[in-house]
């Protein structure tokens, strides 16, 4: 009963997720097949968004990219999802905020990355599914509509993600993050489960996977993270916690690296409840660094 509930949900959540309406030419010959998709846009905003495949280390990955209808030459955001596997995967509304932030003049290229219900592979949590987003890079190259400035973006586990590309490539010109975690271990003594659940399955215990942990913790190579970064954080964040936030900024401040924080007063995980504030932030920083 268990697994046929679960396959109802995962069969819904994929046609709410979007609807395919048109295949298109492929914009960029590293995209295996892309279709015009339809979404929940009640704010009728002036973009258009493709359900894309492409292929990472030999895996089928879904991913989305969005574009301004005028089709000019814009600077690229990638947008990170959250979550794990099948939870955080992206939904209408996720595309709906892709679309927002792409009406403000961005190409929004975003990844389900490997290990879902969309992807082949195995979730790792910032291990080699971090290649499903650096091929956005290469695929954000052959695209005619971009400038080639990219800024990376993401929230929760997407802001950790957005950490570790940072520390991969140099083709990025900015990053930002929101309830992103700096070092998974600390936030063990108030989520447990999450450890138990989805950190110790994905990764390993902290015992004989230290380095791998280590790997997935900006705040212990904080010196390699060399784009302007914006750090935003929620005071009420329970999932992660405002220690993680305010341990990367008492770090960059040492380091004088070149960022901007805000720890928003009784925000949530995410800034859910602060919205104006998350966009605008993010909005502006990508603007400035992006041109």
């Amino acid at each position: 009963m268990k697994t046929y509930l679960i396959l109802i949900f995962s069969t819904l959540l994929l046609y709410s997720c979007n609807q395919e309406i048109k295949k298109t030419e492929n914009f960029s010959p590293l995209i295996d097949y892309q279709y015009l998709i339809k979404t929940n846009n009640d704010f009728k905003l002036p973009t258009e968004t493709y359900k894309i495949r492409y292929k990472s280390n030999g895996l089928e990955i879904t991913g989305f990219l969005t574009i301004p209808k005028d089709l000019q030459k814009y600077p690229t955001i990638i947008y990170n999802r959250g979550g794990n596997r099948d939870f955080g995967t992206f939904t209408t509304k996720s595309l709906i905020y892709q679309q927002y932030l792409s009406s403000n003049g961005f190409i929004v290229l975003s990844s389900q990355l490997r290990g879902n219900m969309h992807s082949e592979g195995k979730d790792e949590f910032g291990g080699k599914d971090l290649n499903d987003i650096l091929k956005l890079i290469e695929i954000n190259k052959s695209l005619k509509y971009s400038n080639q400035n990219i800024g990376v973006f993401g929230i929760s586990r997407g802001g950790l993600n957005a950490y570790q590309i940072s520390r991969l490539t140099d083709e990025i010109k900015a990053i930002a993050v929101v309830g992103a975690p700096t070092d998974l271990r600390l936030d063990f003594d108030t989520r447990p489960e999450m450890y138990e659940k989805v950190l110790k399955e994905l990764i390993g215990d902290t015992i004989n996977f230290k380095k791998e942990y280590d790997y997935r913790s900006p705040i212990k190579w904080v010196n390699e993270i060399n784009e302007p970064t914006l750090i935003l954080h929620g005071s009420d964040d329970w999932k992660v916690k405002p220690i993680n936030a305010e341990l990367m900024i008492k770090e960059m401040k040492r380091l004088n690296k070149e960022f901007d924080f805000q720890i928003v007063e009784n925000g949530d995980h995410g800034l859910n409840t602060h919205r104006n504030i998350r966009n605008k932030k993010v909005i502006n920083w990508f603007r400035k660094y992006l041109k």
